[in-house]
């Protein structure tokens, strides 16, 4: 799956189209500029652009900018110094993006409705999303998401039965891998109280 397309400048009166899990973009050309139309489901959205004689648009799937807290749809359970290796599917956010002279400049982002906001007193504003913890690969056809290895520990004397999984994405570890998009392992100590990272990228604990 790429990670990024290019939407390329139609002739006048002509469009360019763009298709990818459900969403669909159209670039249009119009008297004076362009319009460009957002197609998810039912839901749609305009935008009138003026674009300058050098951008260039495109599409990127991107990795949600803000912390996200997976809840498995197993539950999951720790014995005592127990280890857990599995996978989880963190959507994508489709962007569009404008690059020009004076660098690349993000127009709109578009997260999915599988990505929920939820509010933490500490850490702000998290995407919360859900999913199974042992499925590598997204089904074909399915909306882009990014599959994440990890591996759970539990160093405690303890149960530990975490409810969601902290991670912390960026763009730069997103990779395309047979057919779908990957990103590299998490690893995550439980602590008493939730799981903490340890290994750099998804410093966070849950409550």
């Amino acid at each position: 799956m790429p990670l990024q397309l290019a939407l390329r400048r139609p002739p006048r009166g002509g469009s360019t189209r763009l298709q990818f899990g459900r969403t669909e973009v159209v670039l249009e050309a119009t008297r004076g500029g362009y319009a460009l139309l957002w197609l998810e489901g039912r839901q749609a959205r305009r935008f009138a652009l003026g674009l300058g004689p050098t951008s260039e648009l495109s599409v990127a799937l991107a990795a949600p900018r803000l912390p996200v807290r997976v809840a498995a749809r197993d539950t999951l359970a720790l014995a005592p110094r127990a280890r857990l290796r599995g996978y989880v599917q963190v959507p994508l956010v489709p962007t569009i993006s404008c690059r020009d002279h004076a660098g690349v400049h993000r127009l709109a982002e578009f997260p999915p409705a599988e990505l929920e906001p939820e509010w933490d007193d500490r850490e702000g504003t998290v995407w919360r999303c859900v999913s199974p913890f042992h499925v590598r690969y997204p089904i074909p056809g399915s909306e882009p998401r990014v599959t994440v290895a990890v591996w759970l520990a539990n160093p405690t004397e303890t149960i530990a039965s975490p409810a969601y999984l902290p991670l912390v994405l960026a763009d730069a570890d997103l990779r395309p891998v047979r057919g779908g998009v990957g990103a590299r392992p998490r690893r995550l100590t439980w602590n008493g109280q939730g799981l903490v990272a340890t290994a750099a990228g998804a410093a966070s604990v849950t409550r």
